[in-house]
């Protein structure tokens, strides 16, 4: 954002803030759900009475644009900054950070509960800076101090939790005292993204996690009803991104065209991120660059503009990406698939943004959101932006256009 525009939408929403706290209740509470790789399309595909319900009293976008790379945790900590990956530091779901030496790894819980990787600022710490109250159950970024705190209510990942309690949590939270209840919650379900790599965006298995999801945020929506809560709470479902199906057949093997003791792989598949060994950059980027046609590389600042992918130092030097449907592989891999040691999968994401099958979904509702309405396609960074408008706070420097964001609201 411009700097006059940032400065006139923070005394607009400092002033919102102040009228909310003054009005005695603050602002409505906005629950946050990530139905992760729910591709925009899935709803036509499988009954979903919930969401269609809850996007007919909302808006809707037509699709949600995720940002590059379209994996989880980027995408996931860009929607609650309103940062690009390659600003907020959380570059692909595995990151190697070379100030420090240190991998950073969705399993490593020690690595994911450290505050330097995590740049930027959450909604929920811009939330609580304001004096409001968060909960999260399960987002990436929730389990660090960031900006030295955590949301008040906050639970480790964990994804045996059964999604029903998850449900009864987050509603229990909204029965607290007035002082500690908080405004902003978030949800997490995996299941339609476990299904979509399994067995395929296009199979039976991802129907019934769609019916699934749809079943947990009609619990939600019930138990808002049953509080007197279902015109009084904003209900905003997003998703990550979307599922390409992939097989076995249609791989790039890296150890094909470099050593690897040329090469440190970072991330891999269907994205590539290298750190070559000293002195053989321009080796390693000379095999690469034409080695195969489903796969494109670029050296870090040389990424496509739209990607905002060449800043943060955690960005490898060499980043490729391969054509939809196809994966970027090691060699023990295609030989454990060959020997069935392992699944070939049948879906994956991670591809170039602009993609159909990585959009996702936006859908909301309730007092801060229009009703009845669908926008066009437009980019996960700007979903920060509305959040924080409708909490009333005034969002910390982001990459969104503050005219998207109002045009979701009323």
């Amino acid at each position: 954002m411009r700097r006059a525009a940032v400065a006139f939408w923070l005394l607009v929403a400092c002033a919102c803030a102040a009228r909310g706290i003054e009005g005695g209740d603050g602002p409505a509470p906005v629950i946050l759900i990530s139905f992760d790789g729910f591709r925009w399309d899935y709803e036509t595909r499988a009954p979903a009475p919930n969401l269609r319900s809850l996007a007919a009293r909302g808006i809707r976008a037509q699709n949600l644009i995720p940002s590059f790379p379209s994996k989880t945790f980027p995408n996931h900590y860009t929607i609650v900054t309103g940062l690009y990956p390659g600003h907020h530091g959380i570059v692909a779901n595995n990151i190697h950070d070379p100030a420090t030496g240190r991998t950073f790894g969705q399993g490593n819980r020690k690595e994911v509960g450290d505050p330097m990787w995590w740049g930027g600022e959450p909604i929920w710490v811009t939330a609580q800076r304001h004096g409001l109250t968060a909960g999260a159950v399960f987002w990436p970024g929730s389990e660090a101090p960031i900006g030295g705190m955590y949301p008040r209510y906050w639970k480790p990942f964990d994804d045996s939790y059964p999604p029903d309690d998850r449900v009864d949590e987050a509603l229990g939270w909204l029965e607290v005292p007035p002082a500690e209840r908080p405004r902003l919650l978030t949800l997490y379900f995996s299941d339609v993204d476990s299904a979509g790599h399994a067995f395929g965006p296009d199979s039976i298995e991802v129907q019934e996690a769609v019916r699934r999801v749809d079943g947990y945020l009609g619990r939600l929506l019930k138990g808002l009803d049953a509080r007197g809560l279902t015109n009084a709470v904003n209900v905003v479902v997003v998703s990550d991104h979307g599922m390409a199906e992939t097989d076995s057949t249609r791989v790039v093997v890296v150890d094909d065209y470099v050593s690897a003791a040329d090469v440190d792989v970072v991330d891999i598949n269907p994205t590539l991120g290298l750190f070559p060994k000293e002195g053989k950059a321009d080796d390693v980027y000379a095999a690469l660059e034409k080695a195969h046609p489903r796969l494109r590389v670029y050296r870090r600042e040389q990424t496509p503009e739209q990607w905002h992918y060449r800043d943060h130092p955690r960005i490898p030097p060499i980043v490729g990406v391969a054509d939809e449907g196809w994966q970027v592989v090691r060699r023990a891999t295609v030989q454990a698939f060959q020997a069935g040691k392992i699944s070939g999968g049948r879906g994956n994401h991670g591809y170039d943004p602009d993609v159909m099958s990585m959009r996702g979904i936006f859908i909301a509702a309730g007092p801060a959101f229009r009703a009845g309405d669908t926008v066009d396609a437009f980019r996960n960074i700007h979903i920060y932006n509305a959040l924080a408008m409708a909490l009333r706070v005034a969002p910390a420097r982001n990459d969104g256009n503050m005219a998207v964001a109002t045009s979701l609201l009323r």
